[in-house]
Protein backbone atom coordinates (compact mmCIF):
# COMPACT_ATOMS: atom_id res chain seq x y z
CA UNK A 1 0.00 0.00 0.00
CA UNK A 2 2.88 2.38 0.72
CA UNK A 3 3.91 2.03 -2.93
CA UNK A 4 0.68 3.69 -3.99
CA UNK A 5 0.64 7.44 -4.64
CA UNK A 6 -1.40 8.13 -1.52
CA UNK A 7 0.99 6.04 0.59
CA UNK A 8 3.92 8.14 -0.57
CA UNK A 9 1.88 11.30 0.08
CA UNK A 10 1.25 10.17 3.66
CA UNK A 11 4.92 9.41 4.32
CA UNK A 12 6.07 12.72 2.82
CA UNK A 13 3.49 14.75 4.73
CA UNK A 14 4.30 12.97 8.00
CA UNK A 15 8.01 13.67 7.50
CA UNK A 16 7.48 17.36 6.74
CA UNK A 17 5.04 17.64 9.66
CA UNK A 18 7.65 16.31 12.09
CA UNK A 19 10.27 18.73 10.78
CA UNK A 20 7.94 21.73 11.07
CA UNK A 21 6.87 20.64 14.56
CA UNK A 22 10.47 20.49 15.75
CA UNK A 23 11.30 23.88 14.22
CA UNK A 24 8.23 25.53 15.77
CA UNK A 25 8.95 23.77 19.06
CA UNK A 26 12.40 25.35 19.08
CA UNK A 27 11.13 28.83 18.19
CA UNK A 28 8.16 28.72 20.59
CA UNK A 29 10.18 27.95 23.70
CA UNK A 30 12.92 30.35 22.68
CA UNK A 31 10.31 33.12 22.86
CA UNK A 32 9.30 32.09 26.38
CA UNK A 33 12.04 34.13 28.06
CA UNK A 34 11.94 37.11 25.74
CA UNK A 35 13.41 37.77 22.31
CA UNK A 36 16.91 36.46 21.74
CA UNK A 37 18.37 36.88 18.24
CA UNK A 38 20.46 33.71 18.36
CA UNK A 39 17.80 31.45 19.89
CA UNK A 40 14.86 32.73 17.85
CA UNK A 41 16.47 33.42 14.46
CA UNK A 42 20.02 32.14 14.05
CA UNK A 43 19.68 28.78 15.87
CA UNK A 44 16.67 27.58 13.80
CA UNK A 45 18.46 28.55 10.57
CA UNK A 46 21.60 26.69 11.64
CA UNK A 47 19.44 23.72 12.66
CA UNK A 48 17.75 23.59 9.26
CA UNK A 49 21.13 23.83 7.52
CA UNK A 50 22.48 21.03 9.71
CA UNK A 51 19.42 18.90 8.92
CA UNK A 52 19.84 19.42 5.15
CA UNK A 53 23.49 18.39 5.38
CA UNK A 54 22.53 15.29 7.37
CA UNK A 55 19.79 14.44 4.86
CA UNK A 56 22.36 14.45 2.09
CA UNK A 57 24.67 12.37 4.26
CA UNK A 58 21.90 9.84 4.92
CA UNK A 59 21.55 9.28 1.16
CA UNK A 60 25.07 9.68 -0.19
CA UNK A 61 27.55 9.37 2.71
CA UNK A 62 26.46 6.92 5.41
CA UNK A 63 25.43 4.05 3.08
CA UNK A 64 28.89 4.10 1.47
CA UNK A 65 30.74 4.40 4.76
CA UNK A 66 28.69 1.96 6.86
CA UNK A 67 27.77 -0.65 4.22
CA UNK A 68 30.97 -0.37 2.19
CA UNK A 69 33.70 0.25 4.77
CA UNK A 70 32.65 -0.33 8.38
CA UNK A 71 30.30 -3.34 8.30
CA UNK A 72 32.56 -5.60 6.17
CA UNK A 73 35.13 -5.40 8.98
CA UNK A 74 32.83 -7.22 11.42
CA UNK A 75 32.02 -10.94 11.30
CA UNK A 76 28.49 -12.21 10.92
CA UNK A 77 28.83 -13.97 14.24
CA UNK A 78 31.57 -14.32 16.84
CA UNK A 79 34.00 -17.21 16.37
CA UNK A 80 34.04 -19.31 19.52
CA UNK A 81 37.51 -20.66 18.80
CA UNK A 82 39.33 -17.33 19.08
CA UNK A 83 40.94 -16.29 22.35
CA UNK A 84 42.23 -13.12 23.97
CA UNK A 85 41.25 -9.65 22.83
CA UNK A 86 39.90 -11.03 19.55
CA UNK A 87 36.87 -12.29 21.46
CA UNK A 88 35.89 -8.63 21.98
CA UNK A 89 35.40 -8.07 18.25
CA UNK A 90 31.81 -7.02 17.63
CA UNK A 91 29.40 -8.81 15.35
CA UNK A 92 27.74 -6.92 12.49
CA UNK A 93 24.54 -6.14 14.37
CA UNK A 94 26.41 -5.17 17.53
CA UNK A 95 28.61 -2.81 15.53
CA UNK A 96 25.60 -1.31 13.78
CA UNK A 97 23.84 -0.72 17.10
CA UNK A 98 26.98 0.92 18.51
CA UNK A 99 27.08 3.27 15.50
CA UNK A 100 23.43 4.13 16.07
CA UNK A 101 24.11 5.08 19.69
CA UNK A 102 27.17 7.17 18.77
CA UNK A 103 25.36 9.10 16.02
CA UNK A 104 22.31 9.56 18.25
CA UNK A 105 24.37 11.09 21.05
CA UNK A 106 26.44 13.25 18.68
CA UNK A 107 23.49 14.64 16.72
CA UNK A 108 21.36 15.25 19.80
CA UNK A 109 24.28 17.10 21.43
CA UNK A 110 24.66 19.37 18.39
CA UNK A 111 20.96 20.21 18.12
CA UNK A 112 20.73 20.69 21.89
CA UNK A 113 23.06 23.64 21.43
CA UNK A 114 20.69 24.88 18.71
CA UNK A 115 17.54 24.58 20.80
CA UNK A 116 16.31 21.01 21.31
CA UNK A 117 17.91 17.57 21.39
CA UNK A 118 14.75 16.05 19.88
CA UNK A 119 15.72 17.42 16.51
CA UNK A 120 19.02 15.56 16.62
CA UNK A 121 17.31 12.31 17.62
CA UNK A 122 15.06 12.58 14.58
CA UNK A 123 17.98 13.31 12.25
CA UNK A 124 20.02 10.44 13.73
CA UNK A 125 17.28 7.93 12.96
CA UNK A 126 16.96 9.34 9.46
CA UNK A 127 20.69 8.75 8.87
CA UNK A 128 20.17 4.96 8.82
CA UNK A 129 17.18 4.93 6.47
CA UNK A 130 19.13 4.14 3.27
CA UNK A 131 21.34 1.32 4.51
CA UNK A 132 21.22 -2.15 2.99
CA UNK A 133 19.26 -4.31 3.39
CA UNK A 134 16.15 -2.13 3.75
CA UNK A 135 14.70 -1.84 7.28
CA UNK A 136 17.53 -3.86 8.81
CA UNK A 137 18.81 -0.94 10.87
CA UNK A 138 15.27 -0.55 12.26
CA UNK A 139 15.21 -4.26 13.13
CA UNK A 140 18.51 -4.00 14.99
CA UNK A 141 17.37 -0.94 16.95
CA UNK A 142 14.01 -2.44 17.92
CA UNK A 143 15.60 -5.76 18.90
CA UNK A 144 17.88 -4.01 21.38
CA UNK A 145 15.54 -1.34 22.73
CA UNK A 146 11.97 -2.61 22.39
CA UNK A 147 11.42 -3.87 25.93
CA UNK A 148 13.10 -0.87 27.54
CA UNK A 149 11.40 1.81 25.43
CA UNK A 150 7.96 0.20 25.77
CA UNK A 151 7.99 0.73 29.54
CA UNK A 152 10.10 3.88 29.61
CA UNK A 153 7.68 5.66 27.27
CA UNK A 154 4.78 4.78 29.57
CA UNK A 155 6.70 5.95 32.64
CA UNK A 156 7.84 9.10 30.85
CA UNK A 157 4.35 10.21 29.83
CA UNK A 158 2.92 9.23 33.19
CA UNK A 159 5.51 11.26 35.10
CA UNK A 160 5.37 14.30 32.81
CA UNK A 161 2.01 14.76 31.09
CA UNK A 162 -0.27 12.66 33.29
CA UNK A 163 1.02 13.91 36.65
CA UNK A 164 0.75 17.53 35.54
CA UNK A 165 -2.91 17.40 34.42
CA UNK A 166 -5.15 19.56 36.65
CA UNK A 167 -7.94 17.04 37.21
CA UNK A 168 -10.42 19.57 38.61
CA UNK A 169 -10.10 21.81 35.56
CA UNK A 170 -10.05 18.82 33.21
CA UNK A 171 -13.39 17.53 34.51
CA UNK A 172 -15.10 20.91 34.31
CA UNK A 173 -17.81 21.35 31.67
CA UNK A 174 -16.18 24.53 30.40
CA UNK A 175 -12.94 22.71 29.55
CA UNK A 176 -14.85 19.76 28.07
CA UNK A 177 -16.98 21.66 25.57
CA UNK A 178 -14.12 23.92 24.49
CA UNK A 179 -11.81 20.93 24.16
CA UNK A 180 -14.45 19.09 22.15
CA UNK A 181 -14.68 21.95 19.65
CA UNK A 182 -10.90 22.13 19.42
CA UNK A 183 -10.62 18.36 19.04
CA UNK A 184 -13.26 17.94 16.35
CA UNK A 185 -12.26 21.09 14.48
CA UNK A 186 -8.51 21.88 14.47
CA UNK A 187 -7.33 18.39 15.54
CA UNK A 188 -9.45 16.23 13.23
CA UNK A 189 -11.49 18.06 10.56
CA UNK A 190 -8.60 20.20 9.37
CA UNK A 191 -6.51 17.07 8.78
CA UNK A 192 -9.32 15.03 7.22
CA UNK A 193 -10.24 17.82 4.81
CA UNK A 194 -6.66 18.28 3.58
CA UNK A 195 -6.92 15.47 1.02
CA UNK A 196 -10.27 16.07 -0.71
CA UNK A 197 -8.47 16.57 -4.03
CA UNK A 198 -6.66 13.19 -3.82
CA UNK A 199 -9.47 11.10 -5.30
CA UNK A 200 -10.78 7.80 -3.86
CA UNK A 201 -8.19 7.53 -1.06
CA UNK A 202 -9.02 11.04 0.20
CA UNK A 203 -10.34 9.88 3.58
CA UNK A 204 -7.53 7.36 4.07
CA UNK A 205 -4.98 10.13 3.60
CA UNK A 206 -6.97 12.58 5.70
CA UNK A 207 -7.29 10.27 8.70
CA UNK A 208 -3.64 9.23 8.36
CA UNK A 209 -2.79 12.89 8.92
CA UNK A 210 -4.65 12.82 12.25
CA UNK A 211 -1.76 11.80 14.50
CA UNK A 212 -1.78 10.22 17.93
CA UNK A 213 -0.43 13.48 19.37
CA UNK A 214 2.27 12.15 21.71
CA UNK A 215 4.54 15.06 20.83
CA UNK A 216 1.67 17.53 21.19
CA UNK A 217 1.01 16.32 24.75
CA UNK A 218 4.64 16.97 25.61
CA UNK A 219 4.61 20.46 24.08
CA UNK A 220 1.43 21.34 25.97
CA UNK A 221 2.91 20.09 29.24
CA UNK A 222 6.16 22.01 28.73
CA UNK A 223 4.21 25.17 27.86
CA UNK A 224 2.19 24.78 31.06
CA UNK A 225 5.35 24.17 33.10
CA UNK A 226 6.87 27.35 31.64
CA UNK A 227 3.72 29.33 32.58
CA UNK A 228 3.02 30.09 28.93
CA UNK A 229 -0.56 28.76 29.33
CA UNK A 230 -2.79 28.49 32.38
CA UNK A 231 -4.31 25.30 33.80
CA UNK A 232 -7.67 25.76 32.08
CA UNK A 233 -6.04 26.19 28.67
CA UNK A 234 -3.88 23.15 29.36
CA UNK A 235 -7.01 21.11 30.18
CA UNK A 236 -8.66 22.25 26.94
CA UNK A 237 -5.58 21.14 24.99
CA UNK A 238 -5.67 17.73 26.69
CA UNK A 239 -9.34 17.22 25.77
CA UNK A 240 -8.65 18.26 22.17
CA UNK A 241 -5.71 15.90 21.83
CA UNK A 242 -7.66 13.02 23.38
CA UNK A 243 -10.12 13.09 20.48
CA UNK A 244 -7.30 12.63 17.99
CA UNK A 245 -5.59 9.97 20.11
CA UNK A 246 -8.75 7.88 20.54
CA UNK A 247 -10.37 8.12 17.11
CA UNK A 248 -7.43 8.32 14.68
CA UNK A 249 -6.06 4.72 14.84
CA UNK A 250 -9.45 2.99 14.72
CA UNK A 251 -11.01 5.12 11.99
CA UNK A 252 -7.86 4.99 9.88
CA UNK A 253 -7.65 1.20 10.13
CA UNK A 254 -11.30 0.86 9.15
CA UNK A 255 -10.99 3.22 6.17
CA UNK A 256 -7.76 1.63 4.99
CA UNK A 257 -9.19 -1.89 5.08
CA UNK A 258 -12.30 -0.72 3.24
CA UNK A 259 -10.22 1.03 0.58
CA UNK A 260 -8.02 -2.04 0.06
CA UNK A 261 -11.08 -4.23 -0.44
CA UNK A 262 -12.79 -1.72 -2.75
CA UNK A 263 -9.71 -1.27 -4.95
CA UNK A 264 -8.67 -4.93 -4.89
CA UNK A 265 -5.16 -4.09 -3.71
CA UNK A 266 -2.78 -6.81 -2.61
CA UNK A 267 -0.90 -6.45 0.67
CA UNK A 268 2.62 -7.25 -0.44
CA UNK A 269 5.34 -8.05 2.04
CA UNK A 270 7.89 -6.22 -0.10
CA UNK A 271 7.65 -3.18 2.12
CA UNK A 272 6.59 -4.95 5.29
CA UNK A 273 8.99 -5.85 8.04
CA UNK A 274 7.02 -7.54 10.76
CA UNK A 275 8.97 -8.29 13.93
CA UNK A 276 8.66 -11.04 16.43
CA UNK A 277 8.37 -10.30 20.14
CA UNK A 278 12.15 -10.31 20.49
CA UNK A 279 12.56 -7.81 17.66
CA UNK A 280 13.68 -10.29 14.98
CA UNK A 281 12.08 -10.08 11.55
CA UNK A 282 10.32 -13.23 10.41
CA UNK A 283 13.05 -13.83 7.83
CA UNK A 284 16.25 -11.87 7.84
CA UNK A 285 19.04 -11.16 5.41
CA UNK A 286 22.78 -11.46 5.13
CA UNK A 287 23.46 -9.70 8.41
CA UNK A 288 22.20 -12.82 10.21
CA UNK A 289 24.07 -15.42 8.25
CA UNK A 290 25.08 -17.24 11.44
CA UNK A 291 21.53 -17.84 12.64
CA UNK A 292 20.37 -18.50 9.08
CA UNK A 293 22.43 -21.68 8.98
CA UNK A 294 19.59 -23.37 10.83
CA UNK A 295 17.55 -23.59 7.62
CA UNK A 296 20.34 -23.81 5.09
CA UNK A 297 20.40 -27.62 4.89
CA UNK A 298 21.97 -27.49 1.42
CA UNK A 299 25.18 -26.24 3.03
CA UNK A 300 24.83 -28.15 6.30
CA UNK A 301 28.15 -29.90 5.86
CA UNK A 302 30.62 -28.42 8.27
CA UNK A 303 27.99 -26.62 10.32
CA UNK A 304 28.53 -26.75 14.07
CA UNK A 305 25.92 -28.93 15.89
CA UNK A 306 24.84 -25.95 17.98
CA UNK A 307 23.66 -24.21 14.82
CA UNK A 308 21.14 -26.92 13.96
CA UNK A 309 17.54 -26.24 14.95
CA UNK A 310 16.56 -29.52 16.61
CA UNK A 311 12.87 -28.58 16.73
CA UNK A 312 12.74 -28.35 12.95
CA UNK A 313 14.22 -31.86 12.67
CA UNK A 314 11.56 -33.40 14.92
CA UNK A 315 8.94 -33.06 12.23
CA UNK A 316 6.78 -30.69 14.21
CA UNK A 317 6.46 -28.38 11.23
CA UNK A 318 4.78 -30.28 8.38
CA UNK A 319 4.49 -27.24 6.14
CA UNK A 320 6.95 -27.29 3.23
CA UNK A 321 8.59 -24.05 2.26
CA UNK A 322 9.93 -23.66 -1.24
CA UNK A 323 13.02 -21.53 -1.38
CA UNK A 324 14.32 -19.74 -4.43
CA UNK A 325 16.08 -16.51 -5.34
CA UNK A 326 12.89 -14.55 -5.91
CA UNK A 327 12.12 -11.58 -3.59
CA UNK A 328 10.87 -12.53 -0.17
CA UNK A 329 7.16 -12.40 0.64
CA UNK A 330 5.96 -13.32 4.12
CA UNK A 331 3.39 -16.13 4.53
CA UNK A 332 -0.24 -15.20 4.79
CA UNK A 333 -1.42 -14.65 8.34
CA UNK A 334 -4.16 -17.29 8.10
CA UNK A 335 -1.72 -19.91 6.89
CA UNK A 336 0.82 -19.53 9.64
CA UNK A 337 0.89 -22.11 12.39
CA UNK A 338 2.73 -21.89 15.72
CA UNK A 339 6.17 -23.16 14.81
CA UNK A 340 9.64 -22.50 16.18
CA UNK A 341 11.12 -19.23 15.03
CA UNK A 342 13.42 -19.58 12.03
CA UNK A 343 15.57 -17.13 10.17
CA UNK A 344 16.93 -17.61 6.67
CA UNK A 345 19.20 -15.77 4.30
CA UNK A 346 20.01 -18.35 1.66
CA UNK A 347 16.47 -18.48 0.32
CA UNK A 348 13.30 -16.50 0.07
CA UNK A 349 9.73 -17.68 0.54
CA UNK A 350 7.95 -18.14 -2.73
CA UNK A 351 4.59 -16.55 -2.18
CA UNK A 352 2.19 -15.22 0.41
CA UNK A 353 1.20 -12.01 2.06
CA UNK A 354 2.48 -10.20 5.10
CA UNK A 355 0.36 -9.46 8.11
CA UNK A 356 2.20 -6.27 9.04
CA UNK A 357 0.37 -3.00 9.59
CA UNK A 358 1.62 0.31 8.26
CA UNK A 359 3.86 0.85 11.25
CA UNK A 360 5.63 3.76 9.61
CA UNK A 361 2.53 5.93 9.71
CA UNK A 362 2.20 6.13 13.47
CA UNK A 363 5.80 5.60 14.49
CA UNK A 364 6.07 9.05 15.99
CA UNK A 365 2.67 10.49 15.43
Amino acid sequence: VLQQDFGQAIITAAFVDDILSLVLFNVLFSLGGGFDLFKVVIAPILGIAFMLICMYGAVAFWPKVIDGIIMPQAPGRRDGSVTGWRRLKLEKDELLFLLQIIILVAYSMITHLLGTHLWGCFIAGMSFACLSPPHHAHHVWVKQTKRMTTWMVRIFFACTVAFSIPVADLMSFNSFWKGTIMGIGPCILTKVSCAFFMGPPRFVIGWAMVGRAEFAYLIAQMAAAANMIDEETFSICIWALLYATIFAPFVFRFLLNRYIIAEGLEISAKGAHTLTEEGYPELEDEHHEGKAAKLDFASAEGVHPNDIDIECLKGGNKRKVELEDSPYAAPAANSMSPVPRARSVSGRAKEGQGNGFLCCLFFKK
